[in-house]
């Protein structure tokens, strides 16, 4: 008996280590069978080939409008490049950057994200953002972007916090030219003009300006591109901590657009005009004018053709035209795709982000005929440059300055309260109580 056991208990000894044997030559010593689990590893399948494990990353974005197209084409592109990946994209609110605080504030950013330099500011200053010194490093970002592109890289901290996207933009005010010569009204090249204009249309029952002024920035580059007829910092001075609103280029150009407004410049539902409305009021003629950003004419050039044109010196005054015709509002800011601090997959969210935007940069040349491209990889549009897009590109050798659009004032309370002002003064209130209040913004936003 005592022999059958001792017989017994070898037997299941070498069936114990023929298994382990086995299982041993399974592995080849690249398995990940028995490799802890991480969120950024793949999985081994069941013929032993290493599959990666989908990582599905949130992506907060302006995905809409003529926008769709691009950030479609640069995921299609990115799936070559990281195929584990697996984005969805969120709408951005057109709520000056109002959801995406509340994000934070919750603690429920997603991965990926818009970021401007004052949310940047802000997302810095909270802790919320990533570093991503060590993705540009490694990928080197720097390289890939056009001399004039490389600063919109970095921080003034020295770091990077977002990877640019497009290249610097002008404000721009838009003319209907088929609405200007149906009522024959001379295309404004100073203020006086630009007064008469306003006065015409607004008599004739056609908005003069379609302002999205459900957002606060329109109505501050308004004010800005008021300002830059007098002094070409504009605003951004102001948040350099030069100067203040009492000055005289300033109050000058609240006394401006107090006149406008008087004269019926905004329709009565401009504070509840979101962008696609306002486009779609001056596309369709129901507008005459329409102020945005650069980035928009591809986009309103698509609907109006060669109907439309640029106005660069509507406040200037009369006699002043060439002096201050390249002193242009919008640019100044450093932008583009940030990663949240709390992201689950800081090392991939970081690649792609960074891919990402370089992509975004070229797929916005190829199918929108961007004229500002941040790239040194030379990109021709598919389509050639719209009259517009060529204009935009031709005119935009001639800047002398930029100010910054509101997104990049990097004083945070300083834009605050500039924004609000600014409402205030398109809604009617005098100049005078304008300046005074904006004083005291300013004085309070540099204590």
């Amino acid at each position: 008996m005592k022999k059958l056991l001792n017989k017994s208990s070898v037997l299941i000894v070498v069936m114990i280590l023929t298994l382990l044997v086995s299982a041993c030559g399974s592995n080849n010593g690249n398995t990940t069978v028995n490799q802890p689990k991480n969120n950024d590893k793949g999985n081994e399948t069941t013929d032993g080939a290493v599959k990666q494990e989908t990582i599905k990353l949130k992506f907060y974005a302006q995905y809409s409008g003529a926008e769709i197209a691009v950030y479609d084409a640069a995921r299609d592109a990115l799936k070559e490049v990281m195929p584990e990946v697996e984005i969805e994209f969120e709408v951005a609110g057109q709520d000056d950057e109002q959801k995406i605080k509340t994000y934070a504030a919750a603690g429920n950013l997603p991965d990926i994200f818009f970021a401007s330099s004052a949310l940047i500011q802000t997302f810095k200053n909270s802790d919320n953002l990533l570093v991503l010194d060590d993705i540009v490093a490694e990928l080197d970002i720097e390289s890939k972007l056009n001399e004039s592109s490389k600063a919109m890289l970095w921080n003034e901290d020295g770091k990077s916090y977002t990877i640019p996207n497009v290249g610097q933009w002008a404000g721009l005010m838009y003319y209907n030219k088929d609405l200007f010569a149906e009522h024959n009204v001379k295309v404004p090249e100073n203020f006086d003009e630009y007064l008469t204009a306003v006065e015409t249309f607004s008599a004739a029952g056609i908005t003069p300006l379609a302002l999205f002024a459900k957002e606060k920035w329109p109505g501050l580059l308004l004010l800005d591109m008021a300002t830059t007829g007098h002094e070409p910092g504009g605003l951004r001075k102001i948040d350099k901590g030069e100067g203040t609103f009492s000055d005289a280029a300033y109050v000058q150009a609240a006394k401006k657009i107090e006149t406008l407004v008087a004269a019926g410049l905004l329709s009565k539902n401009a504070f509840n005009t979101t962008a696609d409305d306002a486009k779609a009021q001056f596309t369709s003629g129901k507008a005459a004018m329409y102020v945005n950003g650069a980035w928009s004419m591809g986009s309103v050039a698509e609907v109006m053709g060669d109907s439309v044109g640029i106005l660069y010196t509507p406040f200037s005054d009369a006699g002043q035209e060439e002096a201050v015709k390249w002193n242009v509002s919008g640019g100044g800011f450093n932008q583009g795709f940030s990663v949240a601090k709390n992201t689950k997959h800081p090392e991939v969210a970081s690649k792609y982000a960074a891919l990402f935007a370089l992509e975004f940069a070229k797929q916005r040349v190829l199918l929108l005929a961007d004229p500002n491209s941040i790239l040194v990889e030379e990109v021709v549009p598919v389509n050639g440059l719209t009259p517009l897009q060529q204009q935009y590109a031709d005119d935009s050798k001639n800047f002398k300055t930029m100010t910054s659009f509101a997104w990049g004032i990097e004083n945070a309370k300083l834009k605050t309260e500039a924004e609000d002002i600014a409402q205030v003064l398109l809604s009617g209130e005098s100049a005078d109580k304008v300046v005074e209040k904006m004083v005291k913004a300013i004085e309070n936003s540099r204590k």
